[in-house]
């Protein structure tokens, strides 16, 4: 049964992370491992990419952990997110040197649980950090995945959609700005271009995840030199606690079947005003990446 917490467990914690050796990034601290990263534009496809990996017999892709990023790890909300008691989070943080041996050994024991072979992290500001992730894991495998950036901006402007309140999925009604969703895929995606050039990068676009599964998931596995499994075409049949709902709230269908249903969901979710935000924003991007051969998608 999991441990409740409660103002000793928080102290003892607090007492684990005085000097926090484990939140140092030591250029010095290298990882000899080979993790799978995965990154991207908010509501670009980086869940569902998750799931399918995770659904991969040697692959263990859990909750996001915002560890390759964020300036200090919470060591109570990360024990809550992979099901790791204080002591075992805590023990692991005492003998980590730096961050990326801390994220090494929480990772390796999340997917020894697991039963898994290979670690894999998914959050999509991973894209934005990947000089300091390659520093500390140079063997490190960064996929990144690129959804057409005027169906993201119609799913990031209702993003978060969900909060949990007592187990239940409760609706936030989230209506963000279309500029502000157009600029975040912008800067998204050319943080990642900036990397295409890297042997350890893959590229892969979400329209082809979902319409040829077989084939993208067939290049995803052959870039990380794993064998093909048939379950990563099937991840809604794979029970796991990494797909229960209530730990990532704002997407719950991606535990379901494929689907294609949200591919050009533009045409009819942008009016007139808002494709031109898009176009100016973003236009000369969409071009560049072939989702649009000029500017007169916007007068459609």
């Amino acid at each position: 049964m999991k441990l409740k917490r409660t103002l000793k467990d928080l102290r003892r914690f607090g007492a684990v992370a005085l000097t926090r050796p484990f939140d140092r990034r030591d250029p010095a601290c290298i990882c000899n491992a080979a993790p799978i990263i995965i990154g991207g534009s908010p509501r670009s496809g980086t869940t569902l990419l998750r799931v399918m990996l995770d659904s991969h017999h040697r692959l263990c892709c859990g909750p996001e952990s915002e560890l390759l990023f964020s300036p200090a790890a919470r060591l109570d909300v990360l024990a809550d997110r992979f099901d790791l008691a204080d002591d075992e989070l805590a023990a692991i943080a005492r003998r980590s040197p730096c961050r990326a041996a801390f994220v090494e050994g929480l990772f390796d024991e999340y997917a020894r649980r697991q039963g898994k072979a290979r670690w894999a992290e998914k959050s999509p500001d991973n894209v934005h950090h990947l000089a300091d992730i390659f520093a500390g894991f140079p063997e490190a495998r960064f996929i990144h995945i690129i959804r057409d950036g005027r169906d993201t901006v119609c799913s990031l402007r209702t993003h978060p959609r969900h909060r949990v309140v007592d187990g239940q999925l409760i609706p936030r009604h989230t209506w963000r700005p279309i500029d502000q969703c157009a600029r975040i895929w912008v800067d998204a995606v050319e943080a990642g271009l900036a990397w295409s050039g890297d042997a350890r990068c893959l590229e892969l676009r979400y329209e082809d995840l979902v319409a040829e599964p077989r084939h993208a998931m067939g290049r995803v596995l052959g870039f990380l030199d794993e064998p093909w499994d048939e379950a990563v075409l099937h991840h809604e049949q794979v029970a796991s606690s990494s797909r229960d709902v209530r730990k990532f709230p704002q997407n719950p269908e991606a535990t379901g079947a494929i689907a294609t249903t949200s591919l050009s969901r533009w045409q009819h979710d942008l009016g007139a005003e808002d494709r031109a935000t898009v176009e100016q924003i973003a236009g000369d991007l969409l071009v560049r990446l072939g989702y649009a051969a000029d500017g007169r998608w916007a007068s459609w």
